[in-house]
């Protein structure tokens, strides 16, 4: 079983971007290169080569006292950036848009859908539009779950499965983390350094432990301290796969700043994009949306 500081290392290290180990092998070969042909100039070169290797290959101990200190900052910066108080204030919330399926990372045709979201354990998402058996109906309180099929004409408990993925979603979800899972005396966080995203361009790296065995890092932009990507690592149905949330074109609702895409990655390939059109908070929400209904015509 791998070690936490092996862990570490591996989550880190997965947000590196892709060739850049390429690069600095270029990089120390040119600089080889030079060395056995001798001459002056070769001391420079040398000197040249060397600074230009990456920062990002530097690593550092985020669980210091100092890195841990930086990494509390940091995480007060991103909150501060989504909305301050605002952010942390509202407690429901309705968005509607464009849900893409992917396949071997292929997008497929998109479906519109809308949430429903009560904190801290409700949540109705609706796929499809008009006539009930045009749609499906995905509903999440607490530890249970149920879903309607519409195509079908079904409704059904879900399964252990189903429920493990969403209780691990929610787990690993920005906005919980953000808003409530740092108040956790098991929460601990330190900062990581810097990775370059592409060439030309670096971010900074947070270190979260959440509790004993779930940990995640999560990017930030260094000018606006907004979260750029989240990674995490989980199991599987007995293997080990690396989960990647990606951020982008944050835009302001209700005073709040929200990502208007999100897509999801599984190692390495994309399964799914959330695209946003409208995003409402502290709207009133029934408590019957999240109640099993007793048939498909009570359905609501």
């Amino acid at each position: 079983m791998p070690q936490p500081e092996e862990k570490i290392e591996r989550m880190i290290e997965a947000n590196r971007s892709p060739g850049k180990d390429q690069r600095v092998g270029r990089q120390r070969g040119v600089v080889v290169a030079l060395l056995s042909r001798g001459g002056v100039g070769c001391l420079l070169a040398l000197l040249l080569a060397l600074w230009a290797l990456p920062a990002a290959a530097q690593r550092i101990d985020p669980k210091s006292p100092e890195n841990a200190a930086k990494g509390r900052a940091l995480l007060d910066a991103v909150i501060a950036a989504r909305g301050g108080a605002a952010y942390l204030r509202f407690q429901t919330l309705l968005s509607t848009g464009q849900f893409t399926p992917y396949q071997q990372g292929l997008s497929q045709v998109p479906v519109a859908f809308v949430n429903y979201l009560a904190y801290p354990d409700r949540e109705r998402v609706e796929f499809g539009k008009g006539k009930l058996k045009n749609r499906r109906i995905q509903v999440n309180q607490g530890q249970t779950g149920w879903v309607y099929d519409g195509e079908v004409e079904t409704i059904k408990d879900q399964t252990e499965e189903q429920l493990r993925e969403y209780l691990e979603s929610l787990t690993y979800d920005l906005d919980r983390i953000l808003r409530d899972r740092s108040k956790d005396p098991q929460f601990q966080i330190g900062y990581a350094g810097l990775v370059e995203l592409r060439p030309g361009e670096r971010a900074e790296v947070l270190l979260i432990d959440l509790a004993k065995d779930k940990s995640l890092t999560l990017t930030l932009d260094r000018t606006t301290h907004l979260p750029l990507r989240l990674t995490y690592e989980s199991q599987a149905k007995g293997a080990l796969t690396r989960r990647e949330v990606r951020f982008f074109q944050y835009v302001a609702y209700d005073g709040v700043l929200f990502p208007n895409i999100i897509d999801f990655y599984r190692d390495g390939i994309q399964e799914s994009r959330v695209n946003y059109q409208s995003i409402r908070l502290g709207i009133p929400v029934r408590d019957e949306l999240f109640v099993k209904p007793a048939s498909v015509k009570a359905i609501k």
